[in-house]
């Protein structure tokens, strides 16, 4: 039995990729060639869309944990980008004597995507291995913290304590839905996965929905008591805040994968990168940076 298609299961893995990174792009571009002063209106309006990227990433991402056939490999494929992103940044910034507290190539989606996947995977084992869920917690907490307006924070990541909260959750959100699945079909006296199969996508999608306007939320709140300020995203409000329209793409989406290959994986993977690095070597050629 498989899962039934409904009418709002409109995009596929393969276009909401490609949404993402096209709105990623207008976002990163406007970040290193935009003047926020100069060019206010502009900045604000491409930055906005853009944000709207992230949270579909980190579903997608979600999504993947449970999807995975080798989870080690695809924590692999997270944490290398970021890794060699950052490399990359740290080199821009020792050439062109950029501080690297104020270097947008350093601090990077992959690494928030790494933290939160790993820990999805960690708490849904459901073991003595899921207490070392605290770890990418605390990296993403921590990750918050600025040292000095030379150096930035300690842990180097994009959204920081944002995005970790937010996969936290995706998996809380999927977890209620799956109990309450499995306890109507044990009540119904059928089979406890019965509806899971039949419906669950859907309902865990609306719970994935309902999880980004409670972080979304918590996080507005937290901008409004000043002394918990420092765990906001940068430009959280207003510009980040905007983040909260992709849930007209997650209620979308749909179960199916759409074309796939080996190839079309890779190229997703290798696209943040490498248009990060190319934008990066423009702007710092022009004088952006």
């Amino acid at each position: 039995m498989t899962e039934r298609i409904g009418k709002s299961d409109l995009l596929s893995s393969l276009l909401l990729k490609i949404i993402a990174c096209l709105l990623m792009t207008m976002d990163h571009v406007a970040l290193l060639f935009v003047s926020p002063v100069s060019q206010e209106t502009l900045y604000y309006v491409l930055r906005a869309i853009g944000k709207i990227s992230f949270p579909i990433f980190a579903y997608l991402a979600f999504r993947g944990t449970y999807q995975t056939h080798n989870i080690k490999n695809y924590l692999l494929r997270l944490l290398v980008p970021a890794l060699l992103l950052d490399a990359f940044g740290y080199v821009c910034s020792f050439a062109a004597g950029i501080p690297i507290g104020s270097n947008p190539l350093i601090g990077n989606a992959f690494m928030d995507m790494f933290l939160g996947v790993l820990l999805v995977y960690l708490l849904k084992r459901k073991d003595r291995f899921s207490f070392l869920a605290i770890f990418p917690f605390a990296y993403a907490f921590f990750s918050t913290f600025r040292i000095n307006d030379q150096y930035g924070t300690l842990f180097k990541t994009d959204w920081g304590f944002f995005s970790i909260v937010l996969f936290l959750s995706f998996f809380l959100g999927k977890e209620i839905c799956d109990f309450l699945l499995r306890d109507k079909a044990r009540r119904d006296g059928v089979d406890e996965n019965l509806y899971l199969v039949e419906n669950g996508f859907f309902y865990n999608k609306v719970t994935s929905c309902v999880a980004l306007f409670f972080v979304e939320a918590l996080f507005y709140l937290i901008f409004r008591l000043d002394n918990a300020a420092f765990v906001l995203p940068n430009e959280f409000v207003p510009i980040g805040t905007y983040s909260t329209l992709a849930v007209l793409f997650i209620f979308l989406s749909s179960p199916k994968k759409g074309y796939s290959s080996h190839n079309v994986q890779y190229a997703f993977y290798a696209y943040y990168p490498l248009h990060l690095v190319i934008l990066g070597l423009v702007a710092i050629g022009l004088g952006y940076l």
